[in-house]
């Protein structure tokens, strides 16, 4: 990096710099006095000084402005004791020092030990020209955002002490992301990312302010789909979206369903979708379907091609005929299909295994059986690939990789088990066997066989359950593949959104089952203690005539609550009205009968009356919610759809075991062009243009903003808004000359 510090004032640095690089005691002084003059305010004796002793630049007051580098040696950017700069000094007085301090080549991104910047202090004191400046010199709008929310993060004990004695208002970081804040900021989209990260990580942990934060994000999502919409061509939103900063990725990563669903950014997921396969006929479609079924085949005889003859040909790896075929093979579209067969297969060869009969020797593993633990075997390398290639957070982030895990997990355990059981009826046959000689009667031999088979039965109908149970899961897992359908999707969507409150509604109704079944059951111990009493009464002391007519002789309990399991199943049918009512009447003991029946409407008032009630309100209002989204919900979901199958393998369940070593080797080479990319330097140039469009495009949106707020017309107008029109309209003539400019 060149020497920021130039000319004349370069050279008196030198002079008074030590030659170890620290400061002397002259430049101590000078620091000394720069401070006493910031804070009495002096601004002819601050830029005096700065002249004499800082670095003097051009900052122009340019919205998408590049980054400065700035010099510690620079008088502008001295510290005191405490760590404060000063342009932070400068930003607790007013606007027009900081822009002294700034000429001067300030650093606005200076922390003190308190982690305070220019912008932060600006914020507090809500001197929004201020901020403004900071932000035009390059100052870092989310660490200030950050230090404006400080007072909300659990850092330690003595920090939360002091934090709740001072207290939290959220009016400072309004202030400071008023008026479209990110607009300045070098990459307006990344920032408004940022800081609405950071933002929604607090309000998930403090609720009390979950009002005013949810107002911050809407305003932060409603100006990065605005600025997106002053994208003139496709070509500049793809420029800004996955240029240098794969920004498409982070908004699909940070869940901004709004911004992922611009039109913009859904066409670049179609093209990365359909990669090679898009705009293209019949013809050509017939043509990749034919290269897709034959690549199996064709792989291992290109890389033989490429090693044994491009390589001597000198042509790179990425121009070869196998980069292109595998390129073809990793087009997500084409992943997709390849789930999709992997997933109708799978399930097909589980259908085949719950429905064939095994016959008598049910401990032996089938044809079928073995077909099915080599689709688990694959399938097992298919989800620890994705596992690496997508990380354990986005891994687990989506629900049906879950299912696949329990899937997976349920069909080991039935293969471990059965060939436990395989082994443990191999030993006891053989010592049977062994043992039928010696034995002098055959009806001894016969009953051990009998227990054997009764064994045998019972351990293979439990490997019959697990089987059972992951059929069902898998075949739930088969409505993934219909999200890529709009209407189904969709459909899905909502479903999904269902189930979770149906769940959460679960949770109070097992509460409610649970309090009333234990007060009825109670009821039911209390009965069989008196029915054991009577029993007692009248075996012990049998009495001489006969039983007193007061007391019962037995009391009978009914069958719905003799235990604690069925008091809980009969409740929860009765919920659905399928519990017989007739049967709740205990004979000799209307009492207890009387409590049982008021517990009952008790529990039928809460249960069927209100909560069945609330949660057919709630799952309307969900349903809802999500038809009037529905565009915005599909499209994010098919975004999160690409960003899945991106990373997916090609290869189809019988050949991916074997053809899973191209896979490693395709990725390592891939990287290894792409670190080759970046160390020539094309993606810093690119930034350079990226720059320069962003600078472009923020023209164009404050220009639009002023244009709608212009109303020169108006009756009703107050002296300072006609002075503040006044002041648009030649900004408004600035930019609209500016872009001009650069159209051209």
């Amino acid at each position: 990096m060149d020497d920021p510090v130039s000319g004349p004032a370069a050279g008196k640095r030198r002079d008074t710099a030590d030659l170890s690089g620290m400061p002397s005691m002259q430049d101590l002084d000078k620091g000394h006095e720069l401070f006493t003059l910031i804070q009495s305010g002096d601004h002819g004796g601050v830029e005096k000084l700065l002249a004499e002793r800082g670095h003097k630049v051009e900052v122009t007051p340019k919205i998408g402005c590049s980054s400065t580098h700035y010099s510690k040696f620079n008088l502008a950017n001295w510290e005191n004791e405490n760590g404060d700069s000063p342009l932070i000094m400068a930003a607790k007085g007013d606007c027009k020092m900081v822009e002294i301090v700034i000429k001067y080549r300030g650093n606005p991104n200076h922390t003190n030990k308190d982690r305070d910047t220019p912008l932060s202090i600006a914020a507090n004191r809500l001197d929004k020209d201020t901020i403004d400046a900071l932000l035009r010199a390059g100052g870092n709008l989310r660490a200030a955002a950050v230090k404006l929310t400080s007072a909300l993060r659990y850092v330690s004990e003595k920090q939360l002490k002091a934090s709740k004695e001072t207290g939290f208002s959220v009016r400072p970081l309004t202030v400071l992301l008023a008026d479209d804040a990110y607009l300045k900021c070098r990459d307006p989209i990344k920032a408004a990312f940022d800081v609405c990260k950071d933002i929604r990580r607090i309000k998930d942990v403090r609720h009390e302010f979950e009002i005013e934060f949810d107002l911050l994000l809407k305003d932060a999502d409603l100006f990065t789909y605005k600025f997106l919409n002053n994208c003139d061509k496709m070509f500049e939103a793809r420029e800004i979206l996955i240029s240098s900063t794969n920004l498409l990725r982070s908004a699909i990563d940070a869940r901004r369903k709004r911004f992922v669903s611009h039109p913009f950014c859904q066409q670049i997921i179609n093209e990365r979708w359909l990669g090679e396969t898009a705009n293209t006929l019949l013809f050509g479609k017939t043509k990749i379907a034919v290269k897709y079924f034959t690549s199996p085949i064709m792989l291992p005889l290109l890389l033989l091609k490429f090693l044994l003859i491009d390589v001597c040909r000198g042509i790179p790896f990425m121009e070869s005929s196998f980069s292109d075929l595998m390129r073809l093979l990793f087009t997500p579209c084409l992943c997709f299909v390849t789930d999709a067969i992997n997933y109708v297969g799978f399930l097909a060869v589980m259908i085949s295994t719950c429905l064939v009969e095994f016959g008598v020797g049910t401990y032996e593993v089938t044809t079928i059986e073995y077909v099915l633990y080599y689709c688990v075997f694959a399938r097992i390398f298919i989800e620890v690939d994705q596992l690496i290639q997508q990380g354990r957070k986005r891994y687990f982030s989506r629900f049906w990789n879950y299912i696949d895990v329990v899937v997976i997990s349920l069909l080991v355990a039935a293969a471990i088990y059965k060939g436990f059981i395989k082994h443990i009826v191999d030993l006891q046959e053989s010592f049977y066997q062994e043992q039928e000689d010696e034995l002098e009667d055959n009806t001894t031999y016969y009953k051990n066989l009998e227990v054997l088979l009764i064994h045998q039965h019972r351990n293979s109908m439990n490997v019959n359950y697990i089987y059972a149970v992951a059929e069902f899961i898998l075949t739930i897992r088969l409505m993934s593949l219909l999200e890529i359908h709009k209407s189904l999707g969709t459909m899905l969507i909502a479903l999904k959104y269902l189930v979770a409150d149906v769940i959460k509604f679960g949770v109070i109704l097992l509460i409610v089952i649970m309090g009333t079944s234990i007060s009825i059951y109670s009821m039911t111990i209390a009965l069989n203690e008196w029915n054991a009493e009577l029993t007692h009464i009248r075996d012990e002391y049998q009495w001489p005539y006969s039983f007193p007519k007061n007391l019962p002789v037995s009391i009978e309990i009914p069958g719905v609550f003799e235990t604690f399991t069925d008091t809980i199943r009969n409740i929860l049918w009765g919920t659905f009205g399928l519990l017989d009512v007739v049967n709740l009447k205990i004979k000799n003991k209307q009492s207890t009968t009387d409590f049982i029946n008021v517990m009952m409407i008790l529990y039928v008032l809460l249960s069927c009356v209100l909560l069945l009630n609330m949660l057919i309100g709630i799952l309307s209002s969900t349903f809802d919610t999500v038809k009037e989204n529905c565009d915005i919900e599909w499209k994010f979901a098919r975004s999160q759809l690409l960003k899945e199958y991106s990373s997916a393998q090609p290869f189809l369940f019988p050949f991916f075991p074997i053809l899973f070593p191209f896979i490693i080797w395709y990725r390592a080479k891939l990287t290894e062009e792409q670190k080759k990319k970046i160390e020539k330097g094309t993606i810093l140039s690119e930034e350079s243009e990226r720059d320069k469009l962003i600078s472009a495009v923020s023209d164009r949106y404050l220009y639009g903003n002023l244009v709608r707020d212009d109303n020169p017309d108006s009756e009703n107008q107050s002296f300072e808004t006609k002075m503040k029109f006044k002041k648009q309209k030649a900004v408004l003539l600035q930019i609209a000359a500016r872009i001009k400019s650069k159209r051209k």
